[in-house]
């Protein structure tokens, strides 16, 4: 019983916080107090202004139940065993905590969070049995009523089945090559729902764009509260739930302010390719800074058959890395300007072997991360990294220590290894550098008309 409040209470608590923060903005709420379930789809798809091609059903069922369709879920989009070498190479960074059961912990993370579930093929609403249980309160708010919490969640979960049913939209996320990119598709989805159940609480008008976007400022609390809330998950993974709520509303905003939901439906269409874009908007909507593609063969060839991740960290997901050990802000300071990484795991025996190459937006953006990376391995780790003998701008671990490490900088690249030992890795580096292969990454096939330009040819 106790597992069943805590996931009641956490399916109110962000949309409490839509009521919260809409309070603080000035802006009266007018929901309507009780619609039926017919009556909620035909608003949900008048504010969305798109249809529900298919019919769309309210089944209540046990937890259990849902939990078994959220883990198939799980599995189609990531692979368990994928999960395991993610988790594995995560701690290994300092993502993640060491023998954390990343595919339980993200299956339980998205039962305490997620109100309600949606199958997927954008047919089926899956309310979970059992009275509900508001307890979540807020300074100068009043409880939400138990009916108002459903019908706010129903709002939510008729926006993903819209999405779903004209875009596609799991689909896509699945097919995304990147962990960045995928998070990036998911950004996307919760802006929008975020939107759309702003316009239903205030009731504003197609023409009163800017009222739903002035919404958005009350929710500046909400990485916080979801921080407290959710403080016996990992904090990488209580960042990416806030960071898909609210940067992602925040970056949905800036085509509904202009164009309304039609604007909101092109990015669907065409969709950003990287965290970076929907943390700094400007790069998407003013001058398109698309993610450069960067295959470090110096690196492949010699663990050729050992591989075990092919992955993209992402402006978030660095910016995350850095503030487990730095301030927030000079996390934030520092991932900015990415342009593009590779991440490359290799099973050496039972060892594991890491090469990460980033790319920087200039030489001084490279600079500032090669800095702020080095002291946070320092901190980390506990000991000094030192100036290798192979050549400037290389650091190495000391002589004692008990990790090998590697940090190296050339002109807006980095490149860090971990569990190559001295002298081989200033050899492993050489060979990366003279063959490090750049250019611009590959658009999904839905972007396939659009000609992206090159970021940088053969390095």
């Amino acid at each position: 019983m106790r597992r069943r409040r805590s996931f009641a209470q956490w399916s109110l608590l962000s949309f409490c916080l839509l009521l919260s923060g809409c309070a603080e903005t000035g802006f009266e709420i007018s929901s309507p107090s009780s619609l039926s379930f017919e009556e909620l789809k035909q608003r949900v798809a008048r504010i969305r202004g798109l249809s529900f091609q298919r019919e769309v059903y309210l089944e209540t069922t046990s937890i259990e139940a849902i939990r078994a369709i959220l883990e198939k879920s799980l599995w189609e989009e990531y692979g368990q065993e994928n999960l395991q070498q993610t988790a594995r190479v995560y701690a290994r960074l300092g993502l993640l905590p060491e023998a954390t059961d990343l595919a339980k912990t993200l299956l339980d993370l998205r039962l305490f969070y997620q109100g309600m579930h949606q199958d997927s093929r954008g047919k089926t609403i899956f309310l979970p049995k059992g009275p509900w249980k508001p307890g979540l309160t807020f300074p100068g708010s009043s409880p939400t009523r138990e009916d108002a919490t459903k019908q706010i969640l129903l709002v939510q979960a008729l926006t993903h089945i819209l999405q779903e049913q004209h875009f596609n939209w799991e689909e896509k996320i699945r097919n995304r090559n990147t962990g960045d990119s995928r998070l990036t598709l998911r950004a996307l989805r919760e802006g929008d729902a975020l939107l759309v159940t702003l316009a239903h609480l205030m009731g504003a008008p197609q023409e009163n764009r800017q009222k739903i976007v002035n919404g958005l400022r009350g929710l500046r609390g909400l990485p916080a509260q979801i921080d407290k809330e959710l403080s016996r998950f990992p904090e990488l993974l209580r960042q990416e739930v806030a960071f898909q709520y609210l940067q992602g509303g925040e970056f949905v905003s800036w085509a509904y302010a202009v164009k309304g939901w039609e604007g909101v439906n092109s990015l669907f269409q065409h969709p950003p390719l990287s965290t970076a874009q929907i943390l700094h908007p400007e790069k998407y909507y003013v001058k398109r800074h698309d993610p450069v593609r960067i295959t470090p063969w110096g690196l492949i060839r010699p663990f050729r058959g050992k591989m075990i991740m092919d992955e993209t960290l992402g402006e978030f997901l660095i910016q995350s890395l850095l503030s487990q050990t730095l301030s927030q802000g000079e996390a934030r300071q520092a991932a900015a300007g990415w342009g593009g990484d590779s991440l490359l795991a290799f099973r050496q025996g039972e060892e594991l072997v890491l090469g990460w190459v980033t790319a920087w937006d200039n030489r001084e953006k490279a600079r500032e991360f090669y800095g702020s990376y080095r002291r946070a391995l320092e901190r980390r780790h506990g000991f000094s990294l030192e100036s290798s003998q192979s050549g400037v701008d290389v650091l190495i671990s000391p002589p004692k220590s008990n990790r090998s490490l590697l940090l190296q900088i050339k002109d807006h690249f980095v490149l860090f290894l971990d569990g190559i030992p001295a002298p081989r890795s200033a050899e492993i580096a050489g060979t990366i550098w003279n063959d490090l292969e750049t250019g611009a990454e590959p658009e999904p096939l839905d972007l396939a008309g659009r000609s992206p330009q090159a970021f940088s040819v053969k390095k």
